[in-house]
């Protein structure tokens, strides 16, 4: 049985797999975004020992009870991960600037998906859905989820699409490589009958 594809909480032993999947998913991203492959100064600026030692700290030291690490496994192996943390509320031109729901005047609650990491090599075989719905089960009290996504990683921006996530029109670029990167925030609301 060491093919069972699963979610559960990461750990700090899972540091070393978490960042080698991160600096490749990243670097895929930013090749997306620049619509070309991203040189060597880039992957080198994604160094794998710094990500996992900042992953290592982080699952160790979660700031609350509200914040989460997740990885996606078959097996034994780390496959991808997510990690959730408490956010506020977009607030766009119309919206309450309190934060209030519209419809139901109870304020909004915000969580943002801060990083969501499954390499290409990895896809296709269930693991952001399964990522995905872990979370949604784990933020009981959310309204509303938020991930920044790169603008041109199809691969992300395709499965959050299928998945019930919108893009807002909030958009942040960086310059990278020489060239700039657009990111998009990407958002679903969710409702205690949908859970």
């Amino acid at each position: 049985m060491t093919d069972v594809k699963s979610v559960r909480p990461a750990r700090r032993d899972d540091a070393l797999p978490m960042g080698q999947l991160q600096a490749e998913a990243m670097f895929e991203a930013i090749s997306a975004g620049l619509d070309r492959r991203a040189s060597d100064v880039v992957r080198s600026q994604l160094e794998v020992g710094s990500l996992a030692s900042t992953w290592m700290m982080t699952i160790g030291n979660l700031p609350s009870d509200k914040h989460h690490v997740l990885v996606a496994v078959t097996g034994n192996e780390v496959q991808g991960f997510a990690a959730v943390a408490p956010s506020a509320p977009a607030i766009l031109d119309g919206d309450d600037e309190d934060g209030l729901d519209a419809e139901t005047g109870e304020p909004r609650i915000a969580y943002e998906i801060t990083n969501f990491h499954v390499p290409m090599k990895n896809a296709g075989q269930g693991h952001e859905a399964r990522l995905l719905a872990a979370i949604t089960d784990i933020l009981v009290d959310a309204t509303e989820i938020h991930m920044w996504v790169i603008a041109g990683y199809d691969q992300q921006t395709h499965f959050l699409n299928g998945s019930g996530f919108a893009p807002r029109p909030i958009r942040r670029v960086a310059e990278i490589d020489g060239g700039e990167v657009a990111e998009h925030l990407w958002w679903t609301t969710l409702t205690s009958d949908a859970q």
